[in-house]
């Protein structure tokens, strides 16, 4: 009963956050650009710090990479398989397929689950996430850009991708321990302040990454019903797939800890990427209403579902 207690109290810091964020924000405590300089800090240096410290001090296996090849695959085949249903949801047929598909990991879902689960285990779930996040940089934000612009450059498309901190980060990590640096300096004094200044700065990402999603939390004017039955059709896809792919093949097959199944289901439950609104320029008001109101609702369906799973599945 105590390791379900100690989940349970792990998640309520981040809830916590979120709510004194989402207060804070209805007293427009910050600005927007405020709040838009806060995500680049978690983006561009909390985040990277914490994903570098987690995988420079493990090794992984080569069989692992199966893992994203799979989560990449699962996430083009919801992608065109969703473009068909659209009517089932009653919903915006321009903007559906792109919110039931891809995570956003980078901005919730490093946060929570190290919160509960360790920084020190954050390699195991960005070993998940390298998967989806393939598939958003390179089929869900270029399809986005084309579908609303007619406008796709496979260049920029790798320039970003190779850009990116949270890719940096994890190929730097893998980098330093495959090379033996990691060995060379990790006895070092100077190589232990610097691990302990990743560590304080990665520390920070779960109070941010709280305070950033209830800040930003919430429900544009307008109906619920569309942004209620395809958060609930993209639950009823993602979860199931999730176990199942958890059970078979992260446990089963694999042979992976506990952990690694969690960090599965963790990525399940988590919302569409947020960068959606961002390639919505030419959107109508009902468009954007839509998406908005699908993207808050999922976020605090996410919170919810997470204390739940955290209390059923505690950290070893």
């Amino acid at each position: 009963m105590s390791m379900y207690l100690d989940a349970l109290y792990k998640v309520i810091p981040v809830i916590l956050l979120s709510s004194l964020g989402y207060w804070l924000g209805r007293q427009s405590f910050f600005s927007p650009v405020t709040l838009g300089e806060l995500k680049k800090l978690v983006i561009y240096v909390t985040l990277p710090a914490a994903l570098f410290l987690a995988f420079v001090r493990v090794s992984i296996e080569p069989r692992l990479l199966v893992i994203p090849v799979i989560i990449f695959m699962a996430c083009f085949f919801v992608f065109i398989a969703s473009r068909r249903w659209s009517p089932v949801a009653w919903a915006e047929r321009r903007y559906f397929p792109y919110l039931m598909t891809g995570f956003e990991a980078g901005m919730l879902g490093y946060a929570i689950f190290g919160a509960v689960y360790g920084q020190e285990n954050l390699y195991k779930f960005g070993l998940i996430d390298l998967g989806q996040v393939t598939f958003v940089f390179f089929i869900l934000v270029p399809s986005l850009q084309q579908e609303l612009s007619g406008k796709q450059r496979l260049a920029d498309t790798i320039r970003s991708f190779v850009k990116t901190p949270v890719i940096l980060a994890i190929l730097g990590g893998i980098l330093f321990n495959k090379s033996g640096l990691y060995t060379l300096a990790s006895g070092q004094a100077w190589y232990g302040s610097l691990g302990s200044t990743l560590q304080l700065l990665g520390g920070m990402t779960t109070p941010l990454v709280a305070l950033i999603i209830g800040s930003e939390l919430r429900l544009k004017p307008g109906s619920l019903s569309r942004p209620a039955r395809t958060v609930f059709l993209r639950m009823l896809v993602w979860v199931p797939t999730g176990l199942l792919f958890s059970l078979v093949m992260v446990g089963i097959i694999l042979g992976l800890d506990r952990t690694y199944q969690t960090a599965v289901l963790t990525i399940a439950i988590l919302p569409p990427p947020f960068v959606i609104p961002l390639f919505m320029k030419d959107a109508s008001e009902k468009e954007t209403a839509y998406v908005v109101n699908t993207l808050s609702l999922s976020t605090i369906i996410t919170l919810v579902a997470f204390i739940f799973l955290s209390i059923t599945l505690p950290p070893m």
